[in-house]
């Protein structure tokens, strides 16, 4: 009689833990796809941007320097690196969410002089001027393939979309005699970081090498400025460019 009773609450066990089972939901999510492509990527970008400029700075300090007998001359801002490591969340078959963070590198420098006043008489001051900028962004979008994302295949693509820009600016000045002694002049040396609305655009070309791997070949405009302040005046930084990259993906 014993052994009946714990077979019949062994089975009535057994079958309530096949209940609970089957009630239970999956342990893992299932892959949401649109196609072979997973929803998900993780992406980065590498490259190089062209276009912002600091003209109205660089050409006040000259004629600030020509003021005072002098000059000082500023190269363009170069080809400055580029990089930007993003998210995308696909949301129909051609349409993407993407949110990124970029940083680029801006740089330009100048050689001049100028007649410095002293309490006895005026003297000869070379000057050294580095402007440099770092400019970080947070940016989210929307991209548009013209062709649903496949394994093996291209995808030209176009997208848009809105940044917050935080500009970190800094203009190092060194200043010697013709002797070489450096002197410490009060107000050269200035920095300024701020937060700036930006907009962006961009256009592509994506290859899907698997289900996972894709690279892709990017330009990108950008629109944004700040203001910097020497002197007491400030002037307008002008980060507009245009931007060509690598990128690569990630997908999950």
């Amino acid at each position: 009689m014993m052994f009946r009773n714990k077979v019949v609450l062994l089975f009535l066990s057994l079958l309530l833990i096949s209940f609970q089972l089957e009630a239970a939901p999956p342990k893992f999510k299932k892959k949401m796809f649109y196609g072979p492509i997973p929803f998900n990527s993780l992406n980065m970008s590498v490259g190089f941007l062209s276009g912002p400029s600091a003209n109205h700075l660089t050409e006040y300090l000259n004629q600030w320097a020509k003021d005072r007998n002098g000059q000082d001359i500023f190269s363009d801002i170069s080809n400055s690196p580029f990089i930007r490591i993003g998210y995308d969340r696909q949301i129909s078959p051609n349409i993407l969410l993407r949110g990124s963070v970029s940083l680029s590198y801006l740089k330009n420098t100048s050689y001049g002089y100028y007649y410095a006043e002293s309490d006895t008489a005026n003297f000869l001051l070379h000057i050294r001027r580095t402007f440099k900028i770092y400019l970080l962004g947070f940016e989210g979008g929307l991209l548009y393939y013209f062709i649903p994302p496949d394994v093996q295949h291209f995808s030209p693509y176009i997208g848009g979309g809105y940044a917050a820009v935080v500009p970190l600016s800094r203009l190092d000045t060194d200043s010697f005699t013709d002797g070489g002694t450096k002197i410490d002049v009060p107000g050269e040396n200035v920095s300024r970081n701020s937060l700036e609305a930006g907009l962006h655009s961009e256009f592509g070309m994506v290859y899907f090498m698997t289900n996972r791997y894709a690279a892709a070949v990017e330009g990108r405009y950008q629109m944004s400025q700040s203001k910097f302040y020497i002197h007491n005046y400030n002037f307008d930084i002008d980060y507009s460019g245009f931007s060509l990259s690598m990128n690569f993906y990630y997908y999950f």
